[in-house]
């Protein structure tokens, strides 16, 4: 159920339980001193911090002694630190801070360890703590939920649903009141990250929070993600000028949009092995066929050139004459690694995008009768 997505969103904030009091020591670095019980001497710990992928990579490791071990380093901003046992099933999640930070768990639940020290541990197990009661009740309808989709209880699920829909509300009314409260916290950052990437906020809002950012919470790892996502949604948002690019045609010779652009423009991803384009192909050289000389111009931009692909060049002509597109095509002949398809944030073809007379994009991913009735209406027919 789509909806849900906020409730996971929400949850995968839901990391730390803690009770512990804030140290009062602010040293020049970071000093995590753990104790985990249940974990026999010589057992190695690790500290990991995400990648450029957001995978865990090791920054350090330590050996457990009397059910104890210490991180120690320096962090320039705050990020999101794990760490690691061996012989456990979970881990614990911390925010590196310069600040010392105590942390108490047990070897069977890591990940609902005890946490305290640093301000902005202290903030993450604020909104926890006040945030206890929602959460419980979103577990309770999601397994209520759950359980009558089990049953295959119709009545029941439609009941199921209206609760989810209306926890689903409140949970993210509580998230955005947060942020609204905490401009400059950096559980806010993370929070309108998520929220950005399961699409519970848009880029223009998610870019005016992050310009209202002090300087040490925009070079954040997920403050520099955040940039990165509201950028590259914003490039491609309706309303938005469409970023020029230039490409060869299939006799190499180069092709640029806004040279051939009309009172309407679509940009249509594809490729000869994509079943769902080359379906839908017939409907575009209707259309182009209706409208071309009205003032409609379409320029395809293949993404054939997959590694696994023989002979990309021939494979992207031969469609071309085989569904008749008589309209202009260009191909870098790079697949998924186009750079055109980067530009405009594509990640699944076909992929569409409609642009104005003025080259704004107006609309993105129609087909069939609907874009037919788009360009009529933008042609003024």
């Amino acid at each position: 159920m789509k909806k849900v997505s906020i409730i996971t969103c929400m949850m995968g904030l839901l990391l730390f339980v803690s009770c512990g009091e804030q140290s009062q020591n602010s040293g020049d670095g970071y000093v995590i001193e753990t104790t985990v019980n249940g974990i026999p001497d010589g057992v190695r710990a690790f500290l990991k911090v995400p990648n450029d992928k957001g995978a865990p990579q090791p920054k350090d490791t330590a050996i457990v002694q009397n059910g104890k071990f210490i991180f120690t380093g320096k962090v320039e901003y705050p990020q999101l630190g794990f760490i690691y046992v061996n012989g456990t099933q979970s881990n614990i999640n911390v925010i590196l801070e310069n600040a010392p930070i105590l942390i108490d768990a047990h070897k069977d639940s890591l990940s609902a360890a005890k946490i305290s020290g640093g301000k902005h541990n202290e903030e993450y197990l604020n909104f926890i703590e006040a945030s206890k009661e929602l959460s419980k009740r979103v577990q309770e309808v999601r397994a209520e939920y759950q359980k009558a989709m089990i049953a295959k209880d119709t009545a029941a699920v439609a009941i199921a649903k209206k609760k989810v829909s209306a926890i689903d509300k409140e949970a993210l009314q509580y998230q955005e009141d947060y942020v609204l409260e905490h401009p400059t916290s950096y559980i806010s950052v993370m929070l309108v990250n998520r929220m950005l990437q399961n699409k519970l906020t848009t880029p223009k809002n998610a870019k005016q929070f992050f310009d209202g950012l002090p300087d040490d919470m925009k070079k954040t790892r997920i403050g520099q993600e955040l940039f990165i996502k509201t950028t590259e949604l914003l490039r491609t948002a309706v309303g938005s000028v469409a970023t020029n690019f230039t490409a060869p045609n299939p006799d190499g010779e180069m092709i640029s949009l806004n040279d051939i652009k009309g009172k309407v423009t679509v940009i249509d991803f594809w490729a000869a092995w994509c079943g769902p384009c080359r379906k839908e192909n017939p409907n575009l050289v209707k259309i182009y066929n209706k409208y071309h000389e009205d003032g409609l111009e379409i320029i395809g931009v293949s993404l054939d050139g997959r590694p696994n692909q023989n002979n990309p060049k021939e494979a992207w002509i031969n469609a071309i004459k085989t569904d008749g597109l008589p309209w202009h095509q260009v191909s870098n002949l790079d697949g998924g690694r186009d750079a055109i398809a980067r530009t405009y944030n594509v990640r699944t073809i076909p992929a569409t995008f409609i642009l104005n007379e003025k080259g704004e994009i107006v609309a993105k991913n129609l087909r069939g009768d609907v874009l037919e009735a788009k360009i009529k209406e933008l042609l003024g027919k």
